[in-house]
């Protein structure tokens, strides 16, 4: 009985940890610093809770999802 009781409060843990993974593994793959970008300052907010000055640069920093902020009215980076 001990041993079910122990192995169920570790599933919870197990679950979760796998879930994290799975979404880092949706937001961010390797950088590619091959990438040529413009100078366009057009923010985005990445997935990673970072602001780049572009898409361009979003994307050659690994990111694989971003949206479009608007640094100048204050908005926050919260993908």
């Amino acid at each position: 009985m001990k041993k079910i009781l122990t192995l169920l409060l570790f599933i919870p843990f197990i679950y979760c940890d796998n879930n994290e993974q799975d979404l880092l593994g949706d937001c961010i793959v390797s950088p590619n610093p091959d990438i040529i970008c413009t100078k366009e300052y057009k923010p985005v907010c990445a997935c990673n809770n970072l602001v780049y000055s572009n898409s361009c640069e979003a994307e050659k920093a690994g990111n694989l999802k971003w949206k479009l902020v608007n640094k100048d009215s204050g908005e926050k980076c919260d993908f």
